[in-house]
């Protein structure tokens, strides 16, 4: 092909095909590791988190319903106890709140922290009034209203567990979703640098064959 537009049109658009070609597996490869790491410091660290929540959460509940109904602790070991659970289970609270990325998770939290302490309000006259020597009254509140507060702060806390669930297979199909993308890019890598290292030399020869024909001597 003779020098002229045309012919540095199909050069630049060949260095730009094979540029793409050559910088698209790093930029596939980062992708996937940006998602690998907001899975793993995000989805996984809450399921973590509101799962061990979920345990301190409910020994606090149960230890509570055995001292109200008069077969559990005192009110003063009780509100020892539940301010030791309390304090572990904020802490739980705090590393999830940490990793809160998006407007439902964060929407999601806040159910949770409305209904935490509105249980936790409940719970504390419940405690208070065992401390006071009221255990019949302590074990009233306790089934007419702290029961059902407790059944709303679990479902909060169960609806963020699910949200941090459905994050994490979404992320990982995600994932899965780009590392094929990253297989078809290198198969068609390897099938451009064959094609171009089998018949660039080729062309370039018989290139110069046209050129310089060989001349059979009798």
């Amino acid at each position: 092909m003779k020098p002229g537009p045309l012919r540095n049109f199909y050069i630049a658009l060949a260095a730009i095909v094979l540029l793409f070609i050559v910088v698209s597996p790093v930029l596939t490869v980062w992708t996937i590791r940006r998602d690998a790491t907001r899975i793993v410091s995000d989805s996984l660290q809450g399921l973590a988190t509101s799962s061990l929540a979920t345990m301190q959460m409910s020994e606090g509940f149960l230890d509570t319903a055995r001292a109200a109904s008069g077969h559990g602790m005192t009110g003063t070991e009780l509100a020892a106890a539940l301010e030791v659970r309390s304090r572990a289970t904020d802490a739980q609270y705090q590393a999830h709140r940490e990793t809160v990325q998006t407007d439902k998770e964060r929407a999601a939290f806040d159910r949770l922290t409305a209904t935490k302490d509105d249980y936790r309000a409940t719970r504390k006259a419940v405690v208070e009034l065992l401390i006071a020597g009221k255990q019949p009254e302590a074990n009233d509140l306790f089934e007419t209203q702290c029961i059902p507060k407790f059944q709303a702060y679990a479902k909060a806390l169960g609806g963020l567990i699910e949200h941090n669930a459905t994050e994490a297979r979404a992320g990982g199909q995600e994932i899965i979703r780009l590392c094929h993308v990253l297989l078809i890019v290198q198969g068609l890598l390897l099938v451009f640098f064959f094609i171009y290292g089998f018949f660039v030399p080729l062309t370039a020869v018989m290139e110069r064959l046209s050129r310089n024909p060989i001349v059979v001597r009798k």
